[in-house]
């Protein structure tokens, strides 16, 4: 008997054991479509006292191509009230095989200043690997000790697209005799399991296939889901508070947070009343106030400690003439007080997509802060990092959202800046001459109110060139333009973009044999690459209702030997409008009239097949060419 045999029946199974979820083993239902399968993610937040709470997250996701390397989110945030007490991180092959393995020792560690920041004691600790082969695998776990409360790491186990997921589960311990809140979205749509058992919570995700976006589709916070915690009691930076809702919460903001902060000095009061001594109303104040603070302070992110939800005092940005959001948001609203006027400060989630504070449940909210000004007869909105952003104004990074505001008596959710069908408003005028060898000379003028004030505003300060290669670009049916004149003004205090343009064009018509064919509407053209789908699963956002009118006076040579004889053209639909006409004024010349009203919003996904055929025929029509007999 070979005395060996023993040992190598044990080493046999070892080497079937020492494999990490091969690639092999991913479930072809689930693999199909994904960039990269999460094997195991489980997270466990242990709620220990107002003081602290432990986070534990381990992850395994094998990344199938290169479009899922992003997939892999090995980092830990930590700060002085963050301690990262495990991290650790192994990488293996295909076959499950260790490739390489991180203690925390050997992982990238830097500031995590965001753009236009200049200190913060916030760091992160992150996975640096640049992958040579595919599939791999990475298991990383992370363990932290959390001493600030007020923010509790939320569950939302689908965070991208093309992503299946095999396992992702997330336990909640309270183990103190705070109340807790929790908020439950989208549970049943996922057949997410859960269960409760005396103090703690356990949620679970299976088999999960990959989800494929799709275009225009709502917002991802309301079709997947998550659970979210929040405790009565919370402690950040060692400020303790007591709060179930938002009126409450608007208290100890204010009291906990911000009151200290307003310390202007007498004289400082004293030298901001002088400068609105001449102003008739409460609005003129505080646009002198804004205009004075835009040409003062600059925008610069200090945020040390409690720093990241409370402001530098008002002297401090005073002597600094920097400050971060919530610094400058609170230097103008001491100033507006030193005046008479109460304004309130604003959180939001700042950005171009707009995300809603969530009114549901109250809990630790916002990336942003702005002001909040209630006149008696006009609501105003200063967005108080911005040396150039025109005076009551929003636009795409802080409007048509729920926004939180608060004062000294509490706080609530109230939409901001609206932009819509009724004030995002494009007015384009102008007149074309066209020649009898295609040529054309084209003189207009382009007003841009709410959001379309976004679309150009910084154009006047490009040089030259950049200016024209700008409107080429914008402005593409006009054939190889030369640009005679380029006048642009910006209205600060009505945020409105005026552009003004002549411009001469080689090559606008073409002749083909004895006729001349050229667009009728030479600018600001309709266009749409939406394609009809055979199944929708999301239901759909139009981002941005508006208003288009565009008007041109149309001159034809004189020996042109046909009219333009177009029909007008109406088209109405739940999604908008649109309607064309042409009038002829004599043989030569004609009035050509459009008006396109788009209605933003969000559509249920039956609908979508509707909008996409809306928004051909508009495109259709806007790019009508006309064919004239010379």
């Amino acid at each position: 008997m070979n005395k060996f045999l023993p040992s190598l029946l044990l080493l046999f199974p070892l080497s079937l054991i020492a494999q990490f979820y091969p690639i092999d083993q991913i479930s072809a239902d689930i693999k199909t479509n994904a960039y990269a399968v999460v094997r195991l993610d489980e997270t466990s937040i242990n709620l220990n006292s107002i003081n602290e709470y432990k986070y534990t997250n381990e992850v395994v996701i094998s990344v199938l191509d290169k479009s899922g390397d992003s997939y892999v989110n090995a980092h830990q945030f930590y700060d002085p009230n963050t301690k990262i007490d495990l991290f650790e991180v192994e990488i293996f092959d295909g076959s499950g095989k260790l490739h390489r393995k991180f203690k925390s020792k050997d992982l990238s560690d830097a500031s995590a200043v965001s753009g236009g920041q200049l200190y913060t004691d916030d760091r992160v600790k992150y996975l640096q690997f640049t992958p040579t082969f595919y599939p791999y695998t990475v298991r990383y776990k992370v363990s932290t000790t959390n001493k600030n409360t007020i923010f509790i790491p939320r569950w939302a186990p689908i965070s991208n697209s093309n992503l299946a997921i095999e396992s992702s589960k997330y336990t909640f311990t309270n183990n103190t005799n705070s109340i807790i809140r929790k908020l439950e979205s989208k549970l049943t749509d996922y057949n997410i399991s859960y269960n409760f058992s005396g103090n703690s919570y356990t949620y679970e995700l299976k088999n999960q296939k990959p989800i494929e976006s799709e275009v225009i589709m709502v917002n991802w916070r309301n079709v997947f889901p998550s659970v979210i915690f929040a405790s009565n009691e919370i402690n950040i930076d060692g400020t303790k508070g007591v709060y179930d809702n938002w009126n409450d919460y608007g208290k100890w903001s204010y009291d906990k947070l911000i009151e200290s902060k307003l310390d202007f000095t007498p004289e400082q009061k004293k030298y901001f009343q002088n400068l609105v001594k001449e102003a008739k109303t409460e609005k003129e104040k505080v646009e002198i106030l804004y205009q004075y603070m835009q040409k003062k302070v600059r925008y610069i992110g200090v945020q040390l400690g409690i720093g990241g939800l409370s402001p530098f005092p008002n002297s401090y940005v005073e002597s600094k003439s920097y400050g971060d959001c919530k610094a400058l948001s609170n230097y103008l609203i001491g100033m507006l007080d030193a005046v008479g006027i109460k304004a309130q400060h604003t959180i939001l989630y700042a950005g171009n997509s707009p995300v809603d504070i969530d009114k549901r449940m109250m809990y630790q909210q916002g990336n942003h802060m702005i002001v909040y000004v209630p006149l008696q007869d006009e609501d105003i909105w200063i967005e108080a990092t911005s040396q150039s952003s025109p005076f009551n104004y929003l636009g795409n990074f802080g409007g048509n959202r729920d926004v939180f505001v608060f004062h000294k008596n509490g706080g609530k959710i109230i939409p901001s800046q609206q932009y819509n069908h009724t004030n995002n408003l494009l007015t384009t005028k102008g007149k074309i001459d066209i020649e009898i060898d295609g040529k054309a000379t084209i003189s207009f003028f382009e007003t841009s109110k709410g959001l379309f004030y976004d679309d150009n505003a910084g154009v006047e300060k490009l040089i030259l060139k950049d200016q024209e290669n700008y409107f080429k670009q914008k402005f593409q049916n006009l054939g190889q333009p030369k640009f005679e004149t380029i006048d642009l003004k910006s209205d600060w205090k009505n945020a409105v973009y005026e552009t003004g343009l002549s411009i001469k064009s080689n090559h606008y018509a073409k002749k083909q044999g004895n006729n001349l064919i050229f667009n009728l509407i030479p600018v600001n053209n309709e266009t749409t690459t939406l394609k009809k789908a055979k199944t929708r699963n999301f239901d759909f956002n139009i981002s941005r209702g508006y208003t288009d009118y565009i008007e041109f006076e149309i001159n034809l040579p004189k020996t042109i030997n046909s009219k333009i004889n177009i029909a007008p053209i109406d088209i109405k639909s739940e999604f908008g409008s649109y309607n064309l006409t042409i009038e002829t004024i004599n043989q030569n010349k004609y009035i050509l009239k459009r008006t396109y009203q788009q209605i933003g919003g969000d559509y249920d996904k039956s609908k979508y097949n509707d909008y996409v055929e809306f928004r051909r025929q508009v495109a259709a029509n806007d790019n009508i060419k006309t064919l004239l007999e010379l």
